[in-house]
C-alpha cells in the first residue's frame, strides 16, 4: 500500500489510530515482490488522464462531509447540465454512471417489446435487462462495420426501444449525425430511442454529433452521458440522461440508490471545463495513435476510433488470442459477434501499459 493510499485510509477512518493497523494487515497479506498477474489493463475503457484538478479538489473537500447524504448537491448539477445543454431541469436525470440508467430503462422499455440493438455494441445494460426477462433483438453491423440504421429501423415495429451507441463501442465509429438524426425522429414515432453518448465529448464536433437537440424538439429520445470516460471519473460513478420529462420521472422511479457526495461535487466542478476537455481529448488521441502504431508495426488491421479504445483484427480466433495475451500479462476485451471472430478491443490505458502491450504483442502473435 503506497503513501497516498495510507493517507486516504487515515482520513476515511477518522484519524491515524486505525490506519497503521489496517495498513500493516494489508501489507503482510501481499508479497510486494510478486509481479501483478496483469500488467496492461487494456480490457476496460477507462481514461487514465484522470479527473481535472478542480474535480479532484472538490471530491477531496466532499470527503470531509461524507457522513451526510448528498441530496443538496443534485439540483446544482442538474441545473448546470440543463443550462449547458439547453434543456429544462425536468429533462435531466442523474444516475450512478450512465450504466445504471441504461440498464433500468432498457428493462422497463422491454415490457413493451424487445430491445433492438446493433451487434457488436455496448451490451452490458442490455444483458442486465435480459437477466430481468427482456428480449433482445440483435442487428449485425453493415459491411463497413458501421451501425446499420436501415436494418435497425426495419425492426422497430413492436419493439420496446431501439438502442444506439454513438460512437459505437467497440468499433469507435461515429454515425453521420444527420442520418442518425433522421433515424431517431422516424423511429421515436414508434418507440423510444436510446442514444448512448458516453464518448461524444471527444468527437470532432460534439454539439452536431449529439442528439440532445431532438430532446429539445420534443422527440422520445433518451440521451445518456457519463463522467466515467472523457472526464476520467469511472470510480466516482456519476452519469445523467437527457430526455422528455415523463422519461425522467420514469427513471427516478426506478433508481433505488443515492448518488455519492464526492462524485457529485467533482462532476459539478469539471462539467464543460474547456481546458480540461481539450487536454483529455489530446491525451486520448495520443493513446489511440500509439495503438495504431503498434498495430501497424505488427501488420494488424484496426478501425479509426472516437472512443477510449480501438477495435483490432488480430487475424486469429479472438478468444484463444485473448487467453494468450492474458498469459503474457495483457488484458483485452472480446465481444460476442458472429461476424467478428478475430477482433479484439484494446483500451487506451496508460502509456506504460501500452508500451508493455507493444513489447509482448509480437510474442503473442507467434504463439
Amino acid at each position: 500500500m503506497d503513501t497516498t493510499r495510507r493517507s486516504a485510509l487515515a482520513v476515511l477512518t477518522g484519524g491515524t489510530a486505525l490506519a497503521p493497523l489496517l495498513a500493516a494487515a494489508a501489507e503482510t497479506s501481499v508479497d510486494p515482490t510478486a509481479p501483478p498477474a496483469i500488467r496492461a489493463h487494456l480490457g476496460v475503457t477507462e481514461n487514465p488522464y484522470g479527473p481535472s484538478p478542480a474535480a479532484r479538489k472538490a471530491a477531496l473537500k466532499a470527503v470531509e462531509e461524507a457522513a451526510y447524504y448528498a441530496w443538496e448537491l443534485e439540483p446544482p448539477l442538474v441545473a448546470a447540465i440543463a443550462k449547458r445543454e439547453g434543456v429544462s431541469p425536468d429533462q435531466v436525470g442523474l444516475c450512478n454512471g450512465s450504466l445504471e440508467a441504461l440498464s433500468l430503462l432498457s428493462t422497463a422499455f422491454a415490457k413493451a417489446g424487445p430491445i433492438v440493438s446493433p451487434q457488436p455494441s455496448y451490451a452490458t445494460p442490455l444483458l442486465y435487462a435480459e437477466r430481468q426477462g427482456a428480449k433482445l433483438d440483435w442487428v449485425p453491423l453493415a459491411a463497413d462495420n458501421q451501425i446499420d440504421l436501415a436494418a435497425l429501423g426495419a425492426r422497430k415495429a413492436g419493439a420496446g426501444a431501439v438502442y444506439v451507441c454513438n460512437p459505437n463501442n467497440p468499433t469507435g465509429l461515429l454515425l453521420d449525425p444527420e442520418r442518425l438524426r433522421a433515424f431517431c425522429v422516424e423511429t421515436a414515432r414508434t418507440c423510444p430511442v436510446i442514444v448512448d453518448e458516453a464518448y461524444i465529448e471527444i468527437s470532432p464536433d460534439p454539439v452536431r454529433c449529439s442528439m440532445v437537440d431532438l430532446v429539445r424538439g420534443g422527440h422520445d429520445v433518451v440521451v445518456a452521458r457519463t463522467f466515467s470516460k472523457v472526464y476520467g471519473m469511472a470510480g466516482l460513478r456519476v452519469g445523467f440522461v437527457i430526455a422528455q420529462p415523463e422519461r425522467i420521472k420514469q427513471l427516478k422511479g426506478l433508481i433505488p440508490t443515492h448518488k455519492g457526495r464526492p462524485g457529485l461535487a467533482a462532476a459539478l466542478a469539471c462539467y464543460g471545463d474547456p481546458a480540461y476537455l481539450a487536454g483529455t481529448k489530446a491525451y486520448l488521441e495520443g493513446c489511440r495513435e500509439k495503438i495504431y502504431a503498434i498495430c501497424r508495426a505488427n501488420g494488424l488491421t484496426w478501425l479509426p476510433s472516437h472512443g477510449t479504445y480501438v477495435f483490432v483484427d488480430c487475424g486469429r480466433p479472438n478468444l484463444a488470442f485473448q487467453k494468450t495475451l492474458a498469459g503474457l500479462g495483457v488484458e483485452v476485451r472480446v465481444f460476442d459477434s458472429p461476424r467478428h471472430p478475430t477482433w479484439i478491443r484494446v483500451g487506451t490505458a496508460s502509456p506504460a501499459e501500452l508500451d508493455y502491450f507493444a513489447q509482448v504483442l509480437p510474442k503473442a502473435l507467434k504463439a
